[in-house]
């Protein structure tokens, strides 16, 4: 149903946790994005469409694609060693997370879509496999309070910035989400994603007009 690249072996914890979490990113990256959302919730409601795990099938682009699902978390792991010119960003993303951020996708929350397949252990041991057994979870913690105490986390002492944030974005929960003082405002942009008030368009939303208007206006007086 899923086009998978190898026989999957359900007996290892970490390849079950690999399949889940390409299967997550259908939904994941559309939300994240603001991409095809609305094509998603039309398969996923389409009775016609078969049992909710085929349909989710659809969703996930398979059968029908070019492309298989890969299972294996080796091979998930080999993708993020890829330094190649044409992959950007993913594996310094990744060792951000692992060393600065956290900001790790499971499914720890009761009732998740995905059950638990995808816990904190398989970033551990992500993070393990791309850049050493050193990092742990005791390492990342202490990462992420260095981080948060070195910027701020949600208080950050700041003049003259604009924090511009998206309605469906996953992230924008742990973003500046109020004005910190006369010269540092933020925006929740209703119905986008995180990047969007980087992109002009002729129709854009009233919300991304206003935010495109208070970021206008707040970089012109920066700039007095």
């Amino acid at each position: 149903m899923f086009n998978l690249c190898d026989t999957f072996d359900g007996t290892d914890t970490l390849n079950v946790n690999s399949f889940i979490f390409n299967l997550s990113i259908s939904i994941g990256g559309a939300v994240q994005h603001n991409t095809g959302i609305d094509d998603i919730c039309r398969t996923m409601n389409d009775s016609s469409g078969g049992t909710p795990l085929q349909r989710y099938a659809k969703v996930h682009g398979l059968p029908g694609g070019d492309h298989c699902t890969d299972v294996k978390f080796t091979d998930l792991v080999k993708s993020f060693n890829d330094t190649t010119k044409g992959v950007v960003g993913v594996r310094q993303w990744t060792y951000q997370m692992c060393t600065e951020f956290g900001f790790f996708w499971t499914t720890d929350l009761k009732d998740c879509l995905f059950g638990h397949n995808i816990p904190l252990h398989f970033y551990i041991q992500i993070c393990n496999d791309l850049f050493g057994p050193q990092i742990t979870v005791q390492t990342i913690q202490k990462a992420v309070d260095t981080t948060n105490t070195y910027y701020g986390g949600r208080q950050p002492n700041v003049t003259n910035v604009v924090f511009p944030n998206g309605s469906l974005d996953p992230y924008h929960a742990m973003s500046v989400l109020h004005d910190l003082n006369n010269s540092t405002k933020a925006v929740v942009i209703s119905g986008h994603a995180h990047g969007d008030d980087m992109i002009y368009s002729a129709n854009e939303t009233q919300s991304l007009k206003d935010a495109h208007n208070l970021i206008t206006n707040e970089l012109q007086e920066y700039l007095k």
